[in-house]
């Protein structure tokens, strides 16, 4: 939008009580600020809300002259009572469509920093899509509690058709209305609820003298800083049921109010109005056009915005940013690439009945259950253990579909990938055994890559080479085969069991290879099976054709069966430039024992569709193959771009860039303060003591493609607070700490991760802060940052 354009607005008109000509009209609405789950769980607090909508309904169906109450902005509330009262829905679907009830655009109230950018989008349009079902939604940008909002809500509110922002935290002594404009130059009316969402909730309706005499002082306080000739009255607050006793309470007012008027309103009513004034004001050329603020919002002049909550329960952020990033870059993208390439064959489900068609109804499940982590309450960790408890099988279940969802996916495309290429430089077949390693990101990419891949029968080594026949180093780390199982069966307790086969297929495996072996009245049956691929169904035929031959045999009494999985090796190479948003194809090749040279293999097999690292998938140094162990100092691993050496007494790192001689010193170290805080704010104790880890021991593995020094370290830390809670406590616990710091070939990059323990019943700190520091070596002037969509 062009600055100094009015918008259009689609809202409703409004219409004051006759006889008014009013100084000031009251818009006063009607609502509840809906906390899903903060100081009770959620479903403690779901009774309450069973309990606020059942006499909701109820008022609205006795007392024509309550007009009008606004949900909270998020339709989840909705989802949580029809639930328990779906013989509801019609009679809300009849408020919604008269008006009386307001609902929208939200699907739940987010904390706006905490979650990514591409969920709130996610987020209106479930809003979007719930609304539908009931009728119009509210089209005003509610977001009242948010700890600060950042800078392209504009532009993310108009995409959804909504010019108009009304909200409290973040702004300081700006009027009550202004444009607020993103870095785009998109611009939303505001509707700054300047004095609170709550600023109405203590009205006393019962007694129309308090009830006139407070709602004129409200109206007063907001007056002033108005242009107008509008106020608003927000007459709810966290949780709170709506006074039976409204509309006599306004009635009472209308009638006792020198020269003012109130309006049982709503937020769009009360849009309507300051949008037709300012729009007076802009035809009458009025000199003092309305404030333009531009960008983020994050002052805490008039309200806290508890900056705490960005670093509380750390483990919650994590989550939810694996969570995030596994739908958006890899759930939804490579399933619609899946489907696309198996347009024009067999459809998935057809190829493989264990891979699930249309997934995005899936995928939209797993975001519905992510985005309720997402209220403030919940991702900023600031409410009570269980609420936080409860959010950890949420963000489990995401994991689950979206990581599933991938792999299908990946094995669709990867099996649409001809492997059995020719090497033009060697001009010689590549074979069928194969790694397709995908890459989700914009550009091309080198990066470490870890699999597990089943090899053939008799193969003692092999070699991993590219489409041009060069040989990849790689790095194994074991080779497994799990038992399934081991179990003797007489002849019904197997037919039950067979009934659990379907085509070469159980329990989600494909049959590799069956034999049997008759010893007396015994039959033997060794079976390997495999997570992937297809099944055989030439060669099943035969193995359940010599089967039955067995089992109509009279002499067999007893059959043995074991079952394990095909053997599979572990392996970390470095995959060089993967194309973005694309793939490249390597292959397994025999090597001959005792020749160098890379003999041609013709496996018939699957395509193995493996991920890059990507924080997907820890990097894990070698085991099996890597060289000695390295335990005295100095602790030092290095690649071509950086030597990395761990000090002896506190395990810091000092990092050496090779590629411009930058040292960079002190890093990595853990530093632990007291806390005296509570969930939102981080508080100093008057006498604090300061700890920082010692290092115990070192254990280095050096592979020929990653290097990994495990640091074991550990913190002596008080055990709490002394009683008065001003200073820590001089009973001390022992926290491990354990850093892996990795290197691998090709990757410019020194990754870090780091477990700490601290919930074991015998071993636990409390009431403190652990930072980890990683000073730069120089002072910094100024620095680049990005936002949601900014």
């Amino acid at each position: 939008m062009q600055p100094g354009i009015i918008p259009t607005f689609n809202l409703p008109t409004f219409t004051l009580p006759t006889p008014f000509n009013p100084m000031t009209t009251i818009h006063l609405v009607s609502h509840t600020h809906w906390d899903r789950e903060w100081y009770l769980p959620f479903q403690l607090f779901r009774l309450k809300l069973i309990h606020l909508m059942d006499n909701l309904l109820a008022l609205l169906a006795a007392d024509p002259g309550f007009k009008h109450f606004m949900l909270d902005g998020q339709t989840t509330v909705l989802d949580d009572y029809l639930q328990i009262r779906p013989e509801r829905e019609a009679e809300i679907r009849a408020h919604v469509q008269s008006g009386r009830l307001v609902i929208g655009p939200w699907h739940i109230l987010p904390d706006m920093f905490l979650v990514g950018p591409e969920a709130h989008i996610r987020n209106l349009l479930e809003g979007d899509r719930t609304t539908r079902r009931f009728g119009p939604k509210m089209p005003v940008g509610y977001i009242p509690d948010p700890f600060g909002h950042p800078g392209q809500v504009p532009q993310i509110l108009r995409g959804f058709g909504l010019e108009t922002a009304c909200l409290w935290r973040g702004l300081d002594d700006q009027p009550c209305e202004f444009w607020w404009e993103a870095p785009d130059g998109s611009r939303v009316l505001m509707a700054y609820l300047r004095d609170s969402y709550g600023n109405g909730a203590s009205l006393p309706t019962s007694d129309g003298d308090r009830f006139t005499a407070e709602i004129k002082r409200a109206a007063e306080s907001l007056a002033a800083h108005t242009t107008t000739g509008h106020v608003l009255i927000m007459h709810g607050t966290d949780h709170m049921e709506p006074p039976s006793d409204t509309s006599s309470g306004i009635d009472y007012a209308n009638s006792h109010l020198d020269g003012d008027a109130v309006l049982h309103s709503t937020l769009p009513v009360f849009v309507a109005a300051i949008r037709e004034q300012i729009g007076k004001s802009a035809n009458q050329q009025i000199s003092n056009e309305i404030l333009t603020v531009r960008g983020e919002l994050r002052s805490s002049k008039r309200s806290h915005l508890l900056p705490g909550v960005l670093s509380a329960r750390m483990w919650i952020k994590q989550r939810n940013q694996a969570c995030e990033t596994l739908l958006e870059k890899w759930a939804e993208p490579f399933s619609a690439w899946a489907s696309f390439v198996t347009a024009d064959r067999q459809p998935m489900t057809a190829k493989n009945p264990s891979v699930i068609g249309q997934p995005s109804s899936v995928v939209h499940h797993a975001w519905r259950l992510l985005m309720e982590c997402h209220p403030h309450d919940s991702i900023c960790g600031c409410s009570v253990d269980q609420v936080h408890d409860e959010m950890r099988p949420r963000f489990d279940q995401v994991a689950q579909i979206g990581e599933e969802i991938t792999r299908q996916s990946l094995e669709a495309i990867a099996g649409a990938v001809d492997t059995g290429q020719i090497s033009k430089s060697a001009n010689k077949q590549m074979g069928k055994s194969a790694i397709v390693v995908f890459n989700p990101t914009v550009g091309p990419r080198t990066d470490g890559v870890r699999v597990e891949t089943q090899l053939p029968a008799g193969w003692v080594d092999f070699d991993i080479v590219d489409e041009a026949g060069q040989i990849i180093p790689h790095q194994s780390i074991g080779m497994n085969s799990r038992e399934l199982i081991n179990a003797a069966m007489d002849r019904k307790t197997l037919t039950e069991t067979l009934k659990m086969v379907h085509k070469g297929r159980a329990a989600g495996m494909v049959f590799r290879d069956i034999q049997f072996h008759q010893e007396g009245s015994s039959l033997r049956v060794e079976a390997i099976l495999s997570d992937t691929g297809e099944p055989d169904a030439a060669r099943w035929k035969q193995w359940m054709q010599a089967f039955d031959k067995f089992l109509t045999d009279p002499a067999i009494e007893t059959v043995i069966v074991r079952a394990r999985s095909a053997p599979a090796t572990a392996v970390i190479f470095s995959a060089p430039e993967i194309p973005g948003h694309g793939f490249r194809t390597f292959w397994l090749q025999e090597k001959a024992v005792g020749e160098e040279t890379v003999q041609p293999v013709r496996v018939s097999g699957i395509v193995q569709a493996l991920l890059p690292l990507a924080g997907r998938v820890a990097p894990v140094a070698g085991r099996l193959l890597s060289r000695p162990v390295t335990e005295k100092p100095p602790y030092v691993i290095e690649n071509e771009f950086f030597h990395v050496e761990a000090a002896p007494a506190t395990g810091t790192l000092t990092v050496t860039d090779k590629r411009n001689g930058a040292v960079y010193r002190g890093l990595n170290r853990f530093v632990d303060g007291g806390d005296c805080g509570d969930e939102y704010n981080y508080s100093l104790p008057e006498r604090d003591t300061l700890v920082t880890a010692r290092l115990d021991r070192v254990h280095i593995e050096r592979g020929d493609v990653q290097q990994t020094m495990e640091l074991r370290l550990a913190m002596t830390l008080p055990a709490g607070l002394t009683p008065d809670r001003k200073a820590r406590s001089p009973e001390r616990v022992t926290i491990p700490v354990m850093t892996r710091v990795i290197l691998t070939g090709s990757v410019p990059r020194v990754d870090v991760h780091t477990e700490i323990e601290n919930g074991n019943a015998n071993i636990t700190a409390a009431d403190h802060r652990l930072r980890v520091h990683f000073p730069a070596p120089f002072a910094a002037s100024a620095a680049d940052y990005d936002g949601h969509f900014e």
